[in-house]
């Protein structure tokens, strides 16, 4: 699980966590996303990155428009093949 801390005096601040699984058959697989977000916004726009933990090659980016409720989530087709050392997830970019 990942913890992001948005900066002080920017144009949002916020707080942030985000978790990943995947579920694979053989190299290919489906990537489930899912986060919270809190801060002085009403809204966001959150993109998360998986990454595999080996190569730190992304395999998969989702962006989410989380307004109304503090969660967000979702499961996508991996666009690059999964090692066998799993992967990672990260906020890429909070607006």
């Amino acid at each position: 699980m990942l913890y992001v801390i948005g900066e002080p005096g920017g144009a949002k601040s916020y707080r942030t966590t985000v978790d990943c699984q995947v579920n694979t058959v053989g190299s290919q697989g489906t990537v489930t996303i899912s986060g919270t977000i809190s801060g002085d916004a009403a809204s966001y726009s959150v993109t998360a990155d998986v990454l595999d933990a080996a190569s730190h090659q992304g395999i998969v980016g989702q962006t989410f428009e989380v307004r109304g409720t503090t969660t967000f989530g979702g499961t996508t087709p991996a666009q690059a093949p999964i090692g066998s050392a799993g992967i990672e997830c990260k906020i890429a970019k909070v607006a």
